[in-house]
């Protein structure tokens, strides 16, 4: 796969994110309003179902997996790092989505969970989904320090235009910081997310319609005499 390809399904990747978490999220709070997204609360099953899916979906950790084999090369640390908070985040937000699932499937038909097993099962699932903002939040800042150390990595590279990439620095240090207090009480963290949410959406758009470019220096970048020859990713059409 070229590199402006990868960069086009990481920003249709990003896109995608937005409607299946905000689907996802309409879905379930349709559903069930402002109550606990278990069965009991929901008026259509379906609703609650269809939006626990759209959530999982959006858990997938396919942007950490791009990022690292277009980064791994210059970048091996911060890929790395990028692809790990990208896999906690997927895991802590699957927590909520999947209890919902397993919570419809135990008491479809009117099933009951009578015994330890179903009983121990039912009781995770209901944990994880009454846990479900809580888990976000967590999700939220882990993925905030990454991205911080991921848009760096871009900010040096060329990978992006500096303005956005630097744009994507400060968004997701805010984002992150956010979270924090979200968790620490204090319901800021939606207001503080509007910057690197923001960032999120340019950047997607950019890279749908650019995607990403390896070139070799110009001139002004070529290295030093007894230098190693280096290779600087630009993203395509980006000015200097």
């Amino acid at each position: 796969m070229t590199t402006r390809k990868t960069g086009r399904i990481v920003g249709a990747l990003i896109l995608a994110g937005f409607f299946l978490y905000g689907g996802g999220s309409f879905l379930i709070a349709s559903a069930t309003g402002t109550a606990t997204p278990v069965p009991e609360n929901a008026t259509s099953l379906g609703k609650l179902s269809a939006g626990a899916v759209l959530l999982l979906l959006n858990s997938v950790a396919a942007i950490g997996v791009l990022v690292l084999g277009v980064l791994r090369r210059d970048h091996r640390r911060t890929a790395h790092t990028y692809l790990v908070t990208r896999t906690v985040e997927g895991v802590l937000l699957a927590l909520a989505p999947l209890g919902m699932l397993t919570l419809v499937l135990l008491d479809h038909g009117g099933a009951r969970t009578s015994s330890a097993t179903d009983s121990g099962l039912a009781g995770l699932a209901r944990t994880a989904a009454e846990h479900g903002q809580s888990a976000y939040w967590v999700a939220m800042a882990a993925l905030g320090v990454g991205s911080i150390f991921f848009c760096a990595a871009l900010l040096r590279s060329g990978l992006l235009p500096r303005l956005l990439a630097v744009w994507g620095v400060v968004g997701y240090a805010v984002f992150a910081f956010g979270s924090v207090l979200e968790l620490a009480g204090y319901g800021v963290g939606l207001a503080l997310s509007v910057p690197g949410g923001l960032f999120e959406l340019t950047a997607g758009i950019f890279l749908v319609v650019k995607g990403f470019r390896q070139t070799m220096p110009q001139a002004d970048d070529a290295p030093r005499s007894g230098s190693s020859a280096a290779v600087v990713w630009t993203v395509s059409g980006a000015g200097t």
